[in-house]
């Protein structure tokens, strides 16, 4: 193994040293964290809907993210501390092509759980006749069967920047329009879906406030009636919408940013400044993104936290010595 790399590197030691520490930290709390998503709304969850497959194929992406970008990441980061050589075109191909492909899938995933969200406001009465679970199974095998797609199409284009510039990635400008419309297009429809939604409603909620005037729970928490079990169920969609408003608004910031940062810095930056942008902090947003969902959802709803609580229980017990 070669000690002295032929290719130079513009970010610092320290800053590279930096990142790694994070990402590591960041990787271990974001499995964790996604683990807990899936083992709760696919295996634990006595009350599985559409939604909860939804939500545990979007923490499924999520840890794909923690557990194939990060890796890769530390390894070349690893590699460039050390002053090492390594495949840079093997790099290029395998991070980008697979932070692209999971970031598609995670907003596919978004936009399928806007339209569930935006069915069962505007359309309760027919959202079980139109979302069943072989639908639902039939948009995530489309998710990601797109998404190994775009992998595979990605993975020929990504190539690096520069033969001496290291771990700076690079593909041609239709590739890079068609990642942008890939993502952006479904992000576009989220956000549209997500108003529309939170005016429906606000309307319905108006309405049911100014048509009933009789407590929709008893005094242990529970429905008293079938309208009040209507009412109550209907509130607590819109708490979950509220949830993944906030998903969605996590997302669109870690989408967003390096988008409009990257413009930025190549009309008023170096290029060792916008190697070290690209490098390090560019797609740290979107590995950030797949690590804060998964606590949205355990600061928002309390069978989330419960959740977290029951396996950080059960890895303790585990850790303890046996007598």
């Amino acid at each position: 193994m070669a000690n002295n790399s032929t290719h130079f590197s513009a970010v610092p030691s320290e800053v590279l040293l930096f990142s790694v520490v994070f990402k590591f930290i960041a990787m271990i709390i974001g499995i964790l964290g996604n683990m807990t998503v899936i083992i709760y709304s696919i295996l634990t969850n006595k009350e599985k809907t559409a939604t909860s497959y939804l939500v545990g194929n979007l923490a499924m992406a999520d840890l794909l993210v923690c557990v194939t970008f990060y890796p890769m990441s530390i390894i070349e980061f690893t590699l460039t501390i050390l002053n090492i050589d390594s495949d840079q075109n093997l790099f290029c191909k395998l991070s980008r092509s697979t932070i692209w492909s999971l970031l598609f899938a995670s907003v596919s995933t978004l936009l399928a759980i806007t339209v569930d969200r935006y069915l069962y406001i505007v359309k309760p009465l027919k959202y079980p006749m139109i979302v069943t679970k072989g639908r639902v199974f039939l948009a995530i095998s489309g998710i990601w069967l797109t998404a190994c797609c775009l992998f595979v199409f990605l993975l020929v284009h990504w190539r690096r920047f520069d033969f001496k510039l290291r771990s700076f990635c690079d593909t041609n400008k239709y590739m890079q329009r068609s990642i942008e419309i890939f993502v952006y297009l479904p992000l576009t429809l989220i956000l549209i879906l997500n108003i529309r939604i939170l005016i429906v409603a606000e309307k319905q909620r108006k309405r049911i406030f100014a048509e009933t005037a009789v407590p929709i729970t008893a005094s242990d928490g529970q429905p008293k009636n079938k309208m009040s079990a209507t009412i109550h169920k209907f509130f607590h969609a819109v708490k979950a919408l509220k949830t993944f408003s906030i998903v969605v608004a996590v997302l669109a910031f870690c989408v967003l940013t390096p988008t409009v940062v990257g413009l930025v810095l190549r009309y008023s930056c170096s290029l060792s400044c916008e190697q070290m942008w690209y490098v390090v902090f560019n797609y740290e947003l979107y590995g950030i993104n797949s690590i804060v969902n998964a606590f949205i959802y355990g600061m928002r709803h309390i069978k989330y936290r419960r959740a977290y609580r029951h396996i950080l229980f059960k890895i303790r017990r585990c850790n303890q010595p046996s007598d």
